[in-house]
């Protein structure tokens, strides 16, 4: 009886540890069929690294569970990569600077792209893309015309990198060249030069005011001339006769006030 009673107590423990079990195998089935897209994401669903086709839309999906479909998720709202690219201008002059890219990804485009380049598109095709484009539109222009045009460089460079990009499901919103660097050179070149022409308008402007100021005295002296300045006493005389004369000069006569 002993016995029967240690048998059927083994049998109610094994039966446990098998609900036990099997509740936690469920419960990690749910966890990890269970897939959360965010706003503005969709995901691509693969199984054994296959794209299956099927995509994910914002919001809780199910897919099956322990790692037989793995979700990659891919952001669809507008986008910003930074890249600090070097060139060389046409006059042989190093120039560095930053460009910022606005992108977004095209909706009916993701599974495609994950199929051909991955989630890691950024490093192998925006980067590239815009290192390569900003190398051979800088090099059509001086270092000078590099400062002086730059919404034409701006322009050509958003342009190429837009059609490069497009065939990749990526469509480009805005390109921004941020600021230029030259060598410490051509820098000090560029300051002096600044300075020198910043000079020679401030002794233009002081050669043209000393030319006014000195039309100004020489007309202001002939108006001023004897002739006139009698002609004025004359006109204002009240009439009165003089109390003195002084050498028969006019400006003796007393004038009214």
């Amino acid at each position: 009886m002993k016995q029967a009673v240690v048998v059927g107590e083994g049998m109610t423990r094994k039966k446990r540890l098998i609900i036990i079990v099997a509740a936690v195998v469920a419960v990690l089935a749910v966890l990890s069929s269970v897939k959360v897209v965010g706003t503005g994401q969709v995901g691509v669903v693969t199984q054994y690294g296959k794209v299956t086709g099927r995509e994910l839309n914002e919001g809780m999906s199910l897919v099956l569970p322990f790692g037989i479909n793995k979700v990659t998720m891919y952001d669809i709202k507008l986008q910003k990569q930074t890249v600090d690219s070097k060139a060389a201008s046409s006059d042989l002059q190093d120039v560095s600077s930053q460009i910022v890219l606005n992108y977004n990804l095209r909706r009916d485009n993701i599974s495609e792209l994950h199929q051909t380049i991955g989630a890691t598109y950024e490093d192998k095709v925006i980067t590239p893309a815009i290192n390569e484009v900003f190398k051979a539109a800088a090099a059509k222009y001086s270092a000078s015309e590099l400062i002086s045009k730059r919404n034409e460089l701006k322009a050509e460079t958003q342009k190429i990198i837009s059609e490069r990009l497009k065939k990749y499901g990526i469509t480009v919103d805005e390109l921004s060249i941020t600021n230029f660097e030259f060598s410490p050179n051509f820098s000090k070149a560029i300051e002096d030069k600044q300075v020198a022409q910043q000079n020679a308008e401030r002794a233009k402007f002081n050669l043209e005011a000393a030319k006014t100021d000195a039309e100004a005295q020489k007309a202001q002296s002939e108006t001023l001339s004897q002739e006139y300045l009698q002609k004025q006493a004359i006109e204002k005389w009240d009439g009165k006769m003089p109390e003195y004369l002084g050498g028969g000069a006019v400006f003796n006569i007393p004038l009214q006030q």
